[in-house]
């Protein structure tokens, strides 16, 4: 299933950078997701190529009634960002993975951090999400869809409000 989105965030682009590496906000998108935040962690130097991890967990009330039947106490989400070093105009790529732990779903998606002028920045989203399960894995994949869909781009509409506030 397809996922796809764009958002206009009213900051620089090193702005909303620093912002989706910042732990207090990925707390912040946890909670407003629903989600239990777990741990993050970057690796590497910002300024250059680098990874962001997250972990999360939601319990299986939170998830689509196709995959209630899968899993009884919820599901811990591993979420890893891939960032290659800016490009010459200050644009990033992000390669995300999404996986679920004990369940062969999970999504990929490619982002596209890069400036429109000097105070605002555009963030388009494409992504797949799979499900991996003999007989119901288009089911489970398409109910997943809307839920992996508003998390990769939450982070995105939170961070302009995020960025005000901060």
């Amino acid at each position: 299933m397809s996922v796809n989105a764009s958002t206009t965030i009213k900051a620089p682009v090193d702005t909303v950078l620093a912002t989706f590496v910042d732990e207090a906000f990925v707390r912040h998108v946890s909670d407003m997701a629903g989600t239990q935040f777990e741990s993050f962690e970057v690796n590497g130097d910002t300024s250059t190529a680098f990874t962001a991890s997250t972990v999360r967990s939601m319990g299986s009330d939170r998830l689509p009634d196709v995959a209630q039947k899968f899993v009884k106490g919820g599901v811990k989400l591993t979420q890893v960002d891939t960032y290659d070093a800016p490009a010459a105009d200050g644009s990033r790529t992000v390669r995300t993975e999404i996986k679920v732990a004990g369940l062969p779903v999970g999504a990929t998606a490619h982002q596209t951090i890069k400036p429109l002028g000097e105070n605002e920045t555009s963030v388009d989203v494409t992504g797949e999400v799979q499900a991996n399960i003999p007989l119901v894995g288009k089911k489970i994949a398409a109910a997943a869809e809307p839920y992996i869909g508003k998390a990769l781009t939450l982070q995105a509409r939170q961070a302009e409000a995020w960025i005000a506030k901060n």
